[in-house]
This record gives C-alpha cells, structure tokens and sequence, in this order.
C-alpha cells in the first residue's frame, strides 16, 4: 500500500481552533488595491508602514443594526411629533391642544400677542416656533443619513454629516429653557386661561405643553446619542 499523501489544506480547517474555520481568504480585495498599497509603499521609502484598512480603529464598521434601529427610531420621532399636539390649554376649563400645524395656522393670532409682551416673549416665540420647524427637519435628515448608499468609512462619514443638524434644534431647547427662566409677565395677563397664568416662566414648560413637545426631546436624545457613538 501506497503511503497517503497529506491533504496540502487540511490545516485550514482547524485554523483558530473552530473560531473561524475555512481556508484563509485572499487579504487584499482586489488586484487593484494590492497594487495600489505598494505603490504607496514605494512612495513612502523607509518610513514606517501603517495597513490601515483591517487593521485601523476609524476602519471599524462602530454602527451596529442595533444603532441603526435606535437612530431610525428617533427619526420618525421627530416627524410624527410635528402632527401630534404640542401645546395645551384650558380657558373656560376646557382644554384645547393643537399640533405643529394647528401652532402654525394660528400665528396670525399669536405673532401679535407676542410681539406685544416684550423682548422675552418675542424671543420665545421665535425659538419655540424655530424648535417646531427645525425638529422633523432633523427627523427627516438622519432617516437620509441612515439610507446613503455610501461603503465602509464613507459610509459612517455621511451619516455623522447629516445628523450633526440635530444639535440645532437641542441647542434652540436650551436658548428656550434659559429665556424661560427668566421670564416675562403676559402682556394682558392670564386672559382667564389657568394654565397661562400671570407671567411666562419656566413653568410654562410643564402647564403649557404638550406631548408633542416631550417626543421631540426624545427624538432628539436618541439622535444626539448616536451622534456620540460615530
């Protein structure tokens, strides 16, 4: 009987001990990327060789489905919030609440109320009216980022890109939260409304919102928290 000849790749088979098994895959991608390192490697004589596509932290794919899922989320967050209602109040002891839309069709009515409680409340008025506008626009950009069809590290580069906008409107929260800590009193008092009461303070926040208000900030949390993780 012949002697057996040794199987050339049945050392692959065990290569990592079962962790990964399978024949060794080809390193470079392409011939072209092959050709193009060592040309590099040329150019760049004796000085210290970096592969920086496996082997470089910025390289490495850091957005899981998990993170896609957590920023889609706070997308359509801050798209719907637009429709539900963002402010409520009570005059005559019956509630009334109305949506971004509902917020925007009153501004005839709203805009001279505001203009006529001083520089408090026109500043409130325009960072809260910016707030509204500014927040499914964010929405709207990091379901875009989410969807480029970039690759690898552009891929991440795009989506960081448009999801920077969120710090527009978390930044339009804070002027808003600062302008109502120091308040303003109502330029024709509480018009019988409980909730409006005599002055625009910090409370407003609590009495005179709604939901809606609350999703956005959500939204936001969830967009600003996957910014920091890209």
């Amino acid at each position: 009987m012949g002697k057996k000849e040794p199987d050339p790749d049945a050392i692959y088979r065990y290569l990592g001990f079962g962790i990964s098994p399978g024949k060794i895959k080809e390193f470079w991608e392409s011939e072209e990327e092959k050709k193009k390192y060592l040309k590099e490697v040329e150019a760049r004589g004796d000085r210290p060789a970096i592969l920086d596509r496996e082997g470089s932290m910025k390289n490495v794919n850091l957005m899981t489905g998990v993170d896609r899922i957590i920023s889609l989320i706070g997308g359509v967050i801050l798209i719907i919030a637009f429709f539900f209602p963002i402010y409520s109040i009570d005059p005559d002891g019956k509630a009334i609440s109305g949506s971004g839309i509902s917020y925007l069709l009153n501004m005839p009515f709203i805009v001279p109320y505001a203009f006529a409680g001083g520089i408090v409340m026109i500043l409130a008025f325009i960072v809260f009216t910016l707030i509204l506008l500014t927040c499914p626009v964010a929405g709207v950009l990091n379901i875009l980022g989410l969807f480029n069809k970039d690759k690898g590290d552009e891929y991440l580069v795009t989506v960081k890109k448009y999801n920077r906008f969120t710090y527009v409107p978390i930044i339009l929260y804070l002027i808003l939260f600062v302008v109502l800590v120091v308040g303003a009193p109502h330029p024709f008092g509480s018009l019988g409304i409980r909730a409006l009461g005599d002055q625009l303070g910090f409370a407003a926040i609590f009495t005179l919102t709604s939901y809606g208000f609350w999703l956005n900030i959500v939204g936001l949390l969830f967009g600003f928290a996957q910014s920091r993780g890209i």
